[in-house]
């Protein structure tokens, strides 16, 4: 296997068993793009198409992924960006910036807290000031019909 500058795209249903180099296979229905390793090291990179992972868009045919692939954890330790079917090389990245992406990607992946629910607030409740008022006028009544 040997390092790629250009990936082909092909539309796929099912992905394949075996990837062949230079090939970047897209399943819509399976949200996801793959392909080998452009450095040649021969591992198999998945990027799952979904808001929260890579952005795949098209351009006379000639794919590009975004954000970045960083394959940080293979042995090759790549880093790529696919643009319009071209392997674009990156530098390396420092342990803690990967780590720093990787809170980032967490951090944007967590759901939401859940917000408080407002509440009105609750009218003063008259604890007997106003039915004192009533038993007092109805007594004035009563005293001056009867005496």
């Amino acid at each position: 296997m040997s390092r790629v500058d250009r990936l082909e795209t092909v539309f796929l249903d099912e992905m394949p068993e075996t990837l062949e180099d230079g090939v970047l296979y897209v399943s819509p229905e399976c949200h996801v793009a793959l392909h080998n390793c452009a450095c040649g090291c021969g591992e198999e990179v998945s990027t799952p198409l979904v808001d929260t992972e890579y952005t795949l868009t098209m351009h006379e045919g000639q794919a590009s992924i975004w954000p970045s692939i960083g394959n940080h954890d293979f042995a090759c330790a790549s880093h790529y960006i696919i643009k319009r079917g071209h392997i674009v090389w990156a530098g390396r990245m420092s342990r803690r910036a990967i780590e720093a992406g990787r809170e980032d990607d967490r951090r944007l992946k967590r759901p939401p807290a859940p917000r408080p629910i407002a509440v009105p607030a609750a009218r003063p409740v008259v604890t007997g000031g106003y039915i004192l008022r009533a038993a007092a006028w109805i007594r004035e009544i009563w005293r001056r019909l009867f005496g």
